[in-house]
């Protein structure tokens, strides 16, 4: 037969462990909810809002060339202003990776050779297609563009 000494010894330890689990698993859902809500605070502080995108660019018929191919970017997710880069002769296809800031526009401007005809896909994260474009006729500029979304983490469908 246990001692009531022995008993009220296990019923304080079973206690603890109440309390302590309650504690522990009310830190971690507040933690939770107070990073659901702060989450454009903590993305300014790890470094900015700003999306990835992978432009890419091709052609079809003629040669798989381009004459001329430009493309805005961010080059610093931190700081504003973009900065527009162009390309002159470039093989194709053609992908590059590139960083826009949220609500700033992403765009990509391919001229095909002679015959040719162009492509460009601007893709989130590398998988999903968020704007594409094709020339109008052989020898003309394909043209992507999109504004990204401006609220971090949450592109429109």
């Amino acid at each position: 037969m246990a001692s009531p000494h022995q008993s009220s010894r296990r019923t304080r330890g079973g206690t603890f462990f109440v309390i302590a689990f309650v504690a522990i698993v009310t830190l971690i859902a507040g933690g939770l909810l107070w990073g659901k809500s702060n989450i454009t605070k903590i993305k300014e502080w790890r470094g900015g809002n700003a999306w990835d995108l992978t432009y890419e660019a091709a052609s079809t018929g003629g040669e798989p060339q381009a004459t001329a191919l430009g493309y805005r970017h961010n080059p610093d997710r931190t700081k504003p202003g973009h900065k527009i880069e162009r390309l002159g002769t470039t093989s194709l296809p053609w992908s590059t990776q590139v960083t826009v800031i949220t609500g700033e526009e992403a765009r990509v401007e391919i001229t095909p050779t002679g015959d040719a005809t162009a492509s460009c896909r601007i893709l989130l994260d590398g998988i999903r297609v968020v704007a594409e474009g094709k020339s109008p006729g052989p020898g003309k500029p394909a043209v992507c563009h999109v504004t990204t979304s401006s609220t971090p983490e949450k592109w429109p469908r």
